[in-house]
């Protein structure tokens, strides 16, 4: 113990002469007081990134942030927040996750708030004929399903596994495409044997679907996938030939489409 607290007093001087790096590794560890991430308790966009680091104080008052690959990282919840092992964590969803960073036996946490851009309400799971859309406002979940036998839409409230309803896209036939706006208002159904869009407004409510005034939309010859633009503003028509793609704008007062001018 002697020795040990001599080697303390010592620290310091070693430090000046640049000899506190002789050291082995697993002597210094001994000499660590705490390790802390920074920063402490942040909150990020969904999508996002979020660069963490570690600091490292030893016994002298002397700190360093280790380099990542002596560091690991870890998440609590990966379905909130990921890491990788360079420290950098991405919002996936809201929520909180516990963001974990361990160096050479010592470990430390901090939580990261992850929430959604105002005009995102909702994540979305799935491919383009099932959606799977959880509201991040209220936690409610539905899922939507394109049903090209009988050219309909099935609703499913997820709270309680039962079917809501049957949404009819007739006349227009061959639904197999879906598509939700970020504010989780509005569903759009791609047609592709009539070539057009199907708009619903969502009742989160009841888990009704009403059709959009003017709907269905004609959106050209052979059609193949639709996108809706992160911002909500508009939503894109990819073609099964070629790379052209047609753009339309969103009403964000009812869900109606027209053709993008620009």
């Amino acid at each position: 113990m002697n020795k040990f607290k001599r080697l303390v007093r010592f620290l310091p001087v070693l430090s000046i002469l640049g000899l506190s790096g002789c050291f082995s590794s697993a002597l210094k560890d001994l000499l660590i007081t705490s390790v802390k991430i920074t920063p402490a308790n942040p909150t990020i966009a969904i999508g996002a990134a979020q660069q963490f680091s570690l600091v490292v104080t030893y016994v002298d008052g002397q700190t360093d942030h280790p380099s990542p690959s002596s560091t690991a990282w870890s998440s609590d919840n990966a379905a909130v927040a990921t890491i990788n092992k360079m420290g950098v964590a991405t919002g996936v969803t809201a929520g909180t996750a516990n963001i974990g960073g361990s160096y050479h036996g010592n470990d430390t946490t901090t939580v990261l708030t992850v929430t959604a851009p105002s005009n995102v309400a909702i994540a979305v799971q799935g491919d383009s004929r099932v959606l799977e859309v959880t509201n991040l406002r209220t936690g409610q979940q539905m899922t939507f399903a394109a049903n090209g036998l009988r050219d309909s839409v099935m609703v499913s409230l997820d709270s309680d596994s039962r079917t809501a309803g049957e949404i009819s896209v007739l006349p227009e036939h061959g639904p197999a495409w879906l598509a939700i706006d970020p504010s989780g208002r509005y569903l759009y159904v791609l047609n592709l044997a009539s070539e057009s869009i199907s708009a619903f407004a969502i009742d989160w409510k009841t888990g009704a679907l009403r059709a959009v005034v003017s709907s269905p939309f004609p959106v050209g010859a052979k059609p193949s996938n639709i996108e809706v633009d992160s911002d909500g503003a508009g939503l894109s028509v990819g073609r099964l030939q070629g790379s052209e793609v047609s753009h339309f704008l969103i009403d964000s007062a009812c869900g109606a489409l027209t053709p993008d001018p620009q």
